[in-house]
C-alpha cells in the first residue's frame, strides 16, 4: 500500500493528471501512470488509473452534460465496451515486464504524436465511431493508455470542446464501468488496490478545481508542451528503468 513519500508524489501526479484531463478531456494515465508504475505493479497500476479515470468522468459528466451528443456519442460508447472484456483477459494474462516496457513506448509514441492536430479523413465515416471506441477501450483496459485515440474521433467530428469531454467522458466512464467487475472476477482487485485507490481519490479532488480555473485562462499551445515533456521524460525513465531489470 502506498505511503509516505510514496504516497505524497502520487498525489502529487494524480493531481496533475486530473488537471490535464479536466482540461483537455483525455491524458490522465499519459501523465500519471509513469510515476505510479516505480511504486506499483503494472496490473494494480492499470486498475488503480481506471477506476480513477472512472471517478473523474462522473465529475466532469455532471459538468459538461447539457452538451452531450448522446447520439452521435453511441457509436464510440458501444465499440469500447465490446472491446472492454478483451482488454481485461489480456491484461490479466501480460507479464509485468512486458506491460511496463509496452506502456513505456505507447507513452514516448502518443506524447509525440498529441503534438501534432491529427485529421483522418477515416473518422469521419459512418463506422469510425464503433472502430475507434473498440480500440481505444481495448488500449485503456490492457495498459490504461489510449485516451488519445478516442480524441482523435471526438475533434474530427469539430465539436466544441464542451461537446468533446462530454463524449470522451461518457466513453471512458461507460468502458472503466464495464472493467471493473471483470478485473475483481480475474482476481485483479485486492484489498491494497481498492486502499490505493481511495488514498489517491483527494488529487482528483485538487485537479479537477484547477481544471476548472485554467479552462478559462490556459494558454492552450504552452500547457501542450509542458504536458508532452512530461509525458516523454516520464516514459523514457519507466522505459530505463525496465531495461536496467535485464
Amino acid at each position: 500500500m502506498l505511503s509516505g513519500y510514496e504516497l505524497f508524489f502520487s498525489l502529487l501526479i494524480v493531481a496533475a493528471a486530473s488537471t490535464v484531463i479536466g482540461t483537455v478531456g483525455f491524458g490522465f494515465s499519459l501523465v500519471a501512470v509513469p510515476v505510479l508504475l516505480i511504486y506499483l505493479e503494472p496490473q494494480q497500476v492499470v486498475v488503480v488509473a481506471n477506476s480513477l479515470i472512472a471517478l473523474l468522468m462522473i465529475m466532469v459528466l455532471a459538468r459538461t452534460w447539457e452538451n452531450l451528443k448522446f447520439k452521435s456519442s453511441l457509436g464510440l460508447v458501444l465499440g469500447g465496451m465490446v472491446a472492454t472484456p478483451i482488454g481485461v483477459l489480456a491484461l490479466n494474462s501480460a507479464s509485468p515486464a512486458s506491460l511496463r516496457i509496452t506502456i513505456a513506448i505507447v507513452i514516448i509514441f502518443l506524447g509525440l504524436f498529441s503534438l501534432k492536430d491529427v485529421q483522418l479523413p477515416f473518422s469521419r465515416s459512418k463506422v469510425a465511431g464503433p472502430v475507434f471506441g473498440f480500440l481505444t477501450s481495448l488500449a485503456v483496459t490492457t495498459i490504461a493508455i489510449g485516451g488519445p485515440l478516442g480524441a482523435i474521433y471526438a475533434i474530427s467530428q469539430r465539436w466544441k470542446p464542451d461537446m468533446i469531454r462530454a463524449a470522451l467522458a461518457l466513453f471512458f466512464l461507460a468502458s472503466d464501468l464495464v472493467a471493473f467487475p471483470l478485473y475483481v472476477a480475474a482476481g485483479l482487485v485486492e484489498k491494497e488496490t481498492l486502499f490505493n485507490i481511495g488514498l489517491l481519490i483527494p488529487g482528483l479532488g485538487v485537479g479537477f478545481c484547477l481544471a476548472r480555473v485554467l479552462i478559462k485562462r490556459i494558454n492552450e499551445s504552452v500547457f501542450r508542451y509542458v504536458v508532452v515533456a512530461v509525458i516523454i521524460v516520464a516514459g523514457s525513465v519507466t522505459m530505463i528503468r525496465e531495461i536496467g531489470r535485464f
